[in-house]
């Protein structure tokens, strides 16, 4: 969790995988709020259990979010659709809960400066869609913010100098400069994607210092473009359409050069990343197996298929899914479950 103030509002980013982010959250909120608004944050039983908490403490909670499943398919998807009707029984009205496929990004459901007030505390998911949607809702905004926001939450094969526009492709590319996160010592990663939000935000309202700063990112991520095209080249195929690389040891690359670069693959549907950083390889001895459909094949692949039934979405149980055409799971949970599954689904 980090937190920033932008145009004089109070913006917490934080997930909500577990009962501590429930509580930090709770914690960061100033007293005297009127308000919370929770803005690209799936539902999920710790959002439903800080929703709670603020109505008990009779501090008005407002949801934006786009992660609801009308028709699940699944366990997962039940317990997203269920926590989702949890929180309109909560708060009525005040609970937007729409879809990716309504609305592909978060700032589509938000009107300029719609929660700009004094009394206000905002809560937003940290990654780009939650920052745009975040800043649109405190009155920072630009041109092509809405456009913007929906390929920044897309697959990152998809951001380029020519779906986004020069300022959000220098933020994609400053992103692909951060630390990775290490839950030893979770401060220098928060910070620094802190850091940057807070940069990107600044550069939106025309800030030259803050534009400067993101474009000497530039370099180091042409560093890492030219790391991607190189780890790209040892990609093996094990299993029938699914490409994997292995990224451990190389932190300075750029993810959606090596997306781009895998998808770009003849027969690829899927593609499956081993790293060392990540939530989840922070719980699990260092390791994570990050798997994604590309576009052409989620309508007939679901990741969500490859896993046990009644599964739970954690970094403690090896885990997270949120939509069914993205997946990462511990090593453990990769050899044991989903791997035997890509070779039963491919073969």
């Amino acid at each position: 969790m980090f937190k920033l103030d932008i145009a004089g509002v109070k913006v917490i980013f934080s997930k909500f995988f577990a009962v501590g982010d429930r509580e930090a959250v709770l914690a960061a909120i100033p007293q005297g709020t009127r308000r919370v608004v929770f803005i690209d944050t799936p539902a999920t039983p710790h959002l439903v259990a800080t929703v709670e908490s603020l109505v008990s403490m009779e501090i008005e909670a407002v949801v934006r979010d786009h992660h609801n499943v009308s028709n699940p398919r699944n366990s997962r998807e039940q317990e997203i659709h269920d926590a989702a009707n949890h929180v309109r029984e909560l708060i009525g009205g005040n609970a937007t809960i729409s879809n990716r496929q309504a609305h592909p990004a978060c700032s589509g459901l938000i009107k300029v400066g719609e929660f700009a007030d004094e009394g206000t505390v905002i809560v937003a998911d940290p990654d780009p869609d939650g920052l745009t949607a975040a800043m649109k809702a405190v009155g920072v905004t630009y041109p092509e913010l809405g456009s913007d926001a929906a390929v920044l939450d897309g697959p990152r094969a998809g951001q380029s100098a020519e779906t986004l526009s020069p300022a959000a492709w220098t933020f994609v590319q400053a992103m692909a400069t951060l630390p990775p996160f290490n839950s030893e010592r979770p401060a220098i990663s928060e910070e620094a994607k802190g850091k940057l939000f807070s940069e990107f935000a600044a550069a939106a309202t025309g800030d030259t210092a803050a534009l400067d700063s993101l474009n000497r990112k530039v370099e180091a991520y042409e560093a890492g473009v030219r790391e991607a095209e190189a780890i790209a080249t040892t990609a093996t195929e094990s299993v029938t359409g699914v490409v994997l690389v292995d990224t451990v040891g190389k932190h300075r690359l750029d993810l959606a050069t090596l997306a781009a670069k895998m998808e770009a693959l003849p027969g690829c549907k899927v593609t499956v990343v081993r790293k060392d950083n990540g939530p989840i390889a922070a719980k699990h001895g260092g390791m994570q197996f990050s798997l994604a459909v590309i576009k052409a094949h989620q309508a007939e692949v679901n990741l969500q298929e490859l896993l046990a039934p009644g599964f739970v979405s954690s970094p403690e149980a090896g885990i997270i899914s949120n939509t069914t055409f993205l997946l990462h799971v511990s090593e453990a949970v990769w050899q044991e479950m989903v791997l035997p599954a890509l070779k039963a689904k491919f073969a």
